[in-house]
């Protein structure tokens, strides 16, 4: 399990990145349960393009799943890393693909705020900027770059 907050990052956008590629759920489902906690809650900010929460190891893979079903040829790539403190992680990034029912192009940049326990995800919330995640962090939207 990393123990590194940008390595953590990495290895979940690789993760997810050979997901999409391959239409399989396996390398994503790896990666949380190597890195996420069993009780883990994602959740999404005011405004974002999805409502609700999603509980635990299988809600964390069934988000991405749901993903592969509304879009194809799906990618995303972190824009930056931004570590609050030990237990934080602010990650702005990009992702895309193309709708399955429309062919419509889609590319969006959502922010995306971790919070660790022991090394460990136990809240992973999802926010339209940058600086909305930043100041769920406790810091304004010039904080600390990482």
């Amino acid at each position: 399990m990393p123990h590194d907050n940008a390595e953590l990052v990495r290895a979940a956008i690789v993760a997810v990145n050979e997901t999409y590629r391959t239409g399989e759920l396996d390398p994503w489902r790896r990666h949380v349960e190597a890195t996420f906690d069993p009780a883990v809650v994602l959740e999404f900010g005011s405004g974002t393009f999805t409502e609700g929460e999603w509980r635990g190891i299988e809600g964390a893979v069934g988000f991405v799943g749901n993903q592969m079903d509304v879009l194809e040829g799906m990618w995303t790539r972190a824009e930056e890393v931004i570590e609050v403190d030990d237990d934080c992680i602010v990650v702005p990034l990009s992702f895309g693909g193309t709708a399955r029912h429309t062919g419509i192009e889609v590319e969006l940049s959502p922010a995306h705020l971790f919070r660790l326990r022991d090394g460990r995800v136990v809240r992973w919330q999802i926010f339209r900027t940058r600086e909305e995640a930043l100041a769920a962090a406790g810091h304004g939207a010039g904080g600390a770059n990482g």
